[in-house]
């Protein structure tokens, strides 16, 4: 009973979480999705990406459920379910000094990603504009 209780209490928190991040990332695109402004957040489009990462060595931080990462992802991307960057954003505290690009489907949970990033003190983080599904239409690279 007792596990269960706690079982219940997770999937509350879960919920939570999700809800906060989704409005979060609901508010910055909303609010500027295209500049670096206060928030520390820019978009960019696959070959921007690309750049970012082969020329400043920036780390690829993919927010995608576990099956759809091992479909499909940019090379040497860190996965982090959205679920868990609130409990895992430990984790990658040795990113801070580095530029982020953070990847989903289509660039809209990576947006929640990327303010929940830059509100926990990253200050170069890049939301990947059309996710995944763009960097695939631009014929980038992608490993499975």
């Amino acid at each position: 009973m007792q596990a269960y209780i706690l079982y219940i209490l997770a999937a509350v928190a879960g919920t939570v979480v999700l809800y906060r991040v989704g409005s979060r990332a609901r508010n910055s695109a909303a609010t500027a999705p295209d500049t670096t402004g206060t928030t520390g957040i820019t978009e960019v489009g696959p070959s921007e990406a690309a750049k970012l990462i082969d020329e400043r060595g920036a780390v690829v931080v993919d927010v995608r459920t576990l099956a759809e990462y091992e479909a499909g992802r940019i090379p040497k991307a860190t996965h982090v379910p959205l679920r868990q960057l609130p409990q895992r954003i430990g984790a990658l505290n040795k990113y801070k000094g580095k530029p982020i690009v953070v990847s989903c489907r289509t660039g809209r949970r990576s947006a929640g990603a990327c303010a929940y990033l830059a509100e926990n003190g990253f200050e170069e983080v890049y939301n990947l504009k059309g996710g995944i599904r763009a960097w695939a239409h631009a014929r980038q690279s992608i490993e499975s």
